[in-house]
């Protein structure tokens, strides 16, 4: 027992040795909520910094921070069947119809700071069919550019609510300020930019592309009556001296003399000399 005893004698002073230099193992007294809280912040702030930052021997452990690897124009894949279907043709078409509109609508705000907007907005640019018309001029690229220019055809989306958004009046309240016109402006700026960024990625072939007219509409078909009455009369030779025509001496005209000095009278009967003109017995 007494050997026992001083085993555990010497445990003890050993740990009330190791108490002494390491005092987070000596016993401390009642912390208040206060200080839990703030020992709490402090080791939350700790574990955000290691995140932010850590250690460089962690490096190599951890995956690469992911993103979108963009297209460049000249990288840039395409279809030139799709390209050269109707379908992407007329998209291409609608969005530089589009651009040119808010171009012309940019110069008629820059001459009324205070014109309503909205109403105009909404009628040159149809937000569902000028998204579906973007869906289907990007398809026409491989799917890694594809990541790139729906990136654009976001933009565009956006800039447009957002010009929709500054637009806006207050109730009452017909003028703009200054930094009004100039959000409205900005706004402008932004959607040209993003449209001239989605056409880098199209070849000069297919924006200037000019579809050919229309073919003309095929002739009505005429009635017979029509027909004849559009028949050109042949012309007939002059008579001789002294005859009348056949039709003019079937309407007998007064006035007019036929061979001898006879008088030509209302319906009067006569033979006829030769095919083409007649005399009088």
């Amino acid at each position: 027992c007494a050997g026992k005893l001083s085993s555990r004698t010497a445990l003890a002073v050993m740990l009330s040795l190791l108490a002494i230099q390491l005092p987070g193992l000596s016993p401390q007294p009642p912390t208040s909520r206060r200080a839990l809280l703030r020992q709490a912040g402090a080791l939350g702030a700790g574990a955000a910094g290691l995140a932010a930052a850590p250690p460089a021997s962690f490096a190599g452990l951890l995956p690469p921070k992911q993103g979108i690897e963009k297209t460049k124009p000249a990288d840039a894949e395409l279809d030139d069947e799709l390209l050269a279907s109707k379908s992407v043709r007329d998209g291409i078409a609608a969005l530089k119809q589009y651009r040119k509109s808010a171009i012309s609508l940019q110069d008629q705000f820059a001459k009324d700071g205070n014109m309503n907007l909205i109403p105009v907005i909404r009628k040159e640019f149809d937000f569902s069919k000028l998204r579906d018309d973007l869906n289907v001029v990007t398809t026409v690229f491989d799917d890694q550019t594809q990541l790139t220019t729906d990136q654009r055809t976001r933009s565009i989306i956006y800039d447009l609510t957002e010009l929709e958004n500054a637009a806006r009046l207050k109730k009452g309240d017909p003028e703009r300020t200054p930094k009004k016109i100039a959000n409205v402006q900005k706004w402008f700026v932004k959607l040209d930019k993003d449209f001239g960024d989605l056409f880098e990625y199209f070849p000069a072939s297919a924006l200037n592309y000019v579809p050919p007219p229309p073919p003309p509409p095929p002739p009505a078909p005429a009635s017979s009556a029509v027909a004849q009455q559009s028949r050109p009369t042949p012309a007939q030779p002059a008579c001789p001296p002294g005859t009348l025509p056949l039709a003019d001496r079937a309407e007998g005209r007064r006035g007019t003399f036929g061979k001898g000095g006879a008088a030509v009278s209302q319906g009067r009967a006569c033979r006829r000399r030769s095919a083409v003109c007649g005399g009088w017995r």
